[in-house]
C-alpha cells in the first residue's frame, strides 16, 4: 500500500512541476501555485483517503458537486447536487488501483476566482473535473466541481 501512495506522490508531483513549468499563461506565481496545489490537494485527498487533505482543498461550509445523474429505468437525466462535505466522506480510505491526475488549464481571476480543468484517470473511469475555486480568508477552496465520467 505505501508503494501505491508513494507513486502516487510522485504522479502529482511530476504532473504538479510540469504543468507549472509549461504554462504561458501571464498568472501571479503565487496564486497559480496556491491553486494547483488545491487542485493537487483534492486529487490526492481523494486517492488517498486523507481528509485533512480534501478539508483543505474543500470549502466544506458552501461547496457543491454536481453530477448528471441517469435513471436506470427511464434513462432521464437529471443533475444530482452533493454537498462537498459530503462527497469528500466518500474517499474515507486509500485506493487500491493507480490514479493519475493532470491539470489541463488554469483560469485566475483577479487573485480571487479560479477555474482548473483536470483531467482525472482510474483504471475503470475517466474524469474530467472542473473546478471553481473562491479565495476566502487568504485560502483557496473548491466551491464547485462539475465533472463529466466515462467508463473504460
Amino acid at each position: 500500500m505505501n508503494k501505491i501512495k508513494l507513486l502516487l506522490v510522485i504522479v502529482a508531483v511530476f504532473t504538479l512541476f510540469l504543468s507549472a513549468t509549461s504554462s504561458a499563461e501571464s498568472v501571479t506565481g503565487k496564486e497559480y501555485q496556491a491553486v494547483v496545489d488545491t487542485a493537487y490537494n483534492y486529487f490526492n485527498g481523494a486517492a488517498n483517503g486523507n481528509q485533512k487533505l480534501l478539508s483543505k482543498a474543500f470549502d466544506l461550509e458552501f461547496g457543491h458537486v454536481k453530477m448528471i445523474n441517469v435513471d436506470k429505468k427511464t434513462g432521464k437525466e437529471t443533475i444530482r447536487t452533493v454537498p462537498l462535505k459530503e462527497f469528500s466522506g466518500y474517499f474515507k480510505k486509500a485506493t487500491k488501483d493507480i490514479w493519475s491526475a493532470n491539470i489541463l488549464s488554469v483560469d485566475i481571476v483577479d487573485d480571487k476566482m479560479a477555474m482548473v480543468k483536470l483531467d482525472f484517470d482510474t483504471p475503470k473511469t475517466h474524469y474530467i473535473d472542473y473546478l471553481v475555486m473562491y479565495k476566502r480568508e487568504n485560502e483557496w477552496r473548491i466551491i464547485n466541481k462539475t465533472f463529466v465520467a466515462t467508463k473504460k
